[in-house]
């Protein structure tokens, strides 16, 4: 994933997660460590507090150490989110547009609203997102709906 971090990353159940399953930040991390994340304590800190924002790796890490599936450190689904969508299942940009054959540079037009996704590839697309195609067709023409800056 490029230098940004995940959107839609819910700090708040960051928080939550961590103090059921009795950890410190500092242990949190390094069991986050033990499944391929490089943070401290100080990282989980930030992360907590919304000064930082996990990427993708790191956020997969954080949930395994919880044990709990990764949709659970986000913030709950807004409608027709691509972005969400494709975080929710664990993809980044990269791999899914990787697996639907177009650039990653592509796709992350698409999530903008900037671009469409070919008919041909809405199947494929849909199933790997784990939605259905109708619901995938309202997600993109909301993307495209949605305000650029």
């Amino acid at each position: 994933m490029g230098g940004r971090g995940v959107a839609g990353f819910d700090a708040s159940a960051l928080v939550a997660l961590r103090a059921a399953a009795g950890f410190s930040q500092e242990e949190l991390a390094g069991l986050a460590r033990g499944h391929g994340a490089q943070v401290a304590g100080p990282h989980i800190c930030l992360y907590e507090r919304g000064r930082r924002t996990p990427r993708l790796g790191t956020l997969s890490a954080l949930a395994s150490a919880l044990n709990v599936p990764l949709a659970e450190l986000l913030q709950r689904e807004v409608a027709g989110d691509l972005a969400w969508l494709r975080v929710r299942k664990g993809l980044s940009q990269r791999g899914l547009a990787s697996a639907l054959g177009i650039a990653q540079a592509r796709w992350s037009r698409i999530e903008r609203g900037q671009s469409t996704l070919d008919d041909h590839c809405v199947p494929l697309a849909a199933k790997l997102l784990g939605i259905t195609e109708v619901r995938l067709r309202g997600a993109l023409a909301a993307a495209r709906r949605q305000p650029r800056g």
